[in-house]
This record gives structure tokens, sequence and C-alpha cells, in this order.
């Protein structure tokens, strides 16, 4: 199972008031997560975008477990939770200091150039083979 991790930098704008990281940073985090673990998988998102392929995001579920504050760096390991040939769950831990301080999953459907649903399986075998060995 590839479990890709991606460390990122604390930025003080992340930051409110409290000098906490704010939480619609969260979802930033997971979008950069997100786009390395696809690269590390082989299919990078300027690869889908060349075929006009995207896995637009229709859910998105956070937990938070304790703060995270400016300065200090975070890694988000993502991996693949379940896979289908019209679909994909990925599951997000964001460590800091040592402690998973926020867990996430995503859910996405693929879609094609069309901007309609897309059978990886049918359409892309050679990806969705990527697919299938990053989630086992």
């Amino acid at each position: 199972m590839l479990i890709s991790e991606t460390t990122i930098d604390v930025r003080y704008p992340d930051c409110d008031r409290m000098g906490i990281v704010h939480h619609s940073v969260y979802a930033i985090w997971y979008e950069i997560a997100r786009m390395d673990f696809f690269a590390k998988m082989g299919f990078s998102f300027s690869d889908a975008d060349a075929l006009g392929i995207n896995p637009p995001m229709v859910d998105l579920h956070m937990q938070y477990r304790s703060p995270v504050t400016y300065p200090g760096q975070v890694t988000v390991k993502t991996s693949i939770v379940s896979y289908a040939p019209k679909k994909l769950e990925l599951r997000y831990e964001t460590w800091y200091n040592g402690n998973i301080v926020a867990e996430a999953t995503t859910f996405h459907i693929w879609t094609g150039p069309d901007m309609k649903s897309f059978n990886m399986e049918e359409n892309l075998p050679e990806i969705y083979e990527k697919i299938k060995a990053a989630a086992e």
C-alpha cells in the first residue's frame, strides 16, 4: 500500500488571532498532499489535466484532535481507503510534533473531458492498475 508523506511548512498567515492554524487551511494541506500522492503513484495532476481527467472532491470529513501553531511543519500521510472504476476515497493523517493532530477522508468521482462520470478501468486501464497497486 502506498502511503505518501508530504511535509508542509506552517505559515504565519495560516493562523487565526489566537496563533492557531485556521481550520480552513487543512483542506488546502490535503489538496497539496493529494497532488503529491498522485505524483508518487505515477499519475500526476498535470498528467490527468493533459488527458482532461479530473477527480473532483464531493465529500470531505475532518476530525481535529489538537491545534497546530506557527512556526513549524506538518506531515500529511495520504493513502487510499477504497477505489472503484468511477470513484476514489483517500485518507489523511496530519502529524505535528510527533502526534496525529487531525484525520480526514475525501471522496472523489472521476470525470472526463465532458465533466461527466468517467470509468477509469475501461478508458485508462494502465492508470487504473496504478490506483489498484497503490491501494494494495
